[in-house]
């Protein structure tokens, strides 16, 4: 133990005689560090850390490509080309359609400010594929995704506690998206 403290005494002593080397030294094992921890946190978020649903290893993106139209490599499936998939498909346990947007959200009787959010168009089976049921109310049902339909959606927990202050009496209740009236039926 005594050779380990002569050891360290006479290292300080020498960073001490030569500081511009000591500050490099420092400098770059801070960035060496730091680059690791950042690398280390992307990795961990996009390939070792599960999807926060049941069975992970179990959901698939499908995506359409699109040849020979500019900007559009690749995006959402078309509903038609959905359906016609969903009805021809023997390989998964069932398909749902998703396009995430960004909507203009106010109530319908103009209590709070309009807001800019962020949610999806989906069909009717996407939470239960996801295996994940509304905190409150009720899913979407197939009847729901037939036109003429009445508007339905569900609001995200964080909606939910931010203009509604969490109270169950929010199912029932009107919300606008785009400028279209809709029914909230769970959160």
């Amino acid at each position: 133990m005594s050779m380990l403290l002569q050891d360290l005494r006479y290292a300080l002593r020498m960073f001490a005689k030569q500081p511009a080397f000591t500050a490099i030294a420092i400098l770059t094992l801070a960035i060496g560090i730091g680059a690791n921890t950042a690398i280390f946190s992307i990795v961990n978020a996009v390939l070792l850390r599960p999807l926060p649903y049941p069975h992970p290893d179990r959901l698939v993106l499908l995506r359409e490509r699109l040849i020979n139209q500019a900007g559009f490599d690749s995006g959402s499936v078309g509903y038609s080309n959905y359906l016609d998939w969903r009805a021809g498909q023997r390989g998964f346990t069932d398909l749902a359609l998703v396009r995430r947007e960004s909507f203009n959200a106010s109530s319908k009787d103009g209590d709070g400010e309009p807001a800019r959010v962020t949610g999806a168009l989906v069909t009717w089976n996407y939470l239960s594929i996801l295996g994940v049921p509304p905190r409150l109310g009720r899913d979407f049902a197939e009847t729901d995704d037939v036109p003429g339909a009445a508007k339905v959606a569900l609001i995200s927990e964080t909606f939910w506690g931010e203009r509604f202050n969490r109270s169950n009496a929010v199912l029932g209740q009107q919300i606008i998206l785009n400028g279209v009236p809709r029914e909230i039926i769970g959160v």
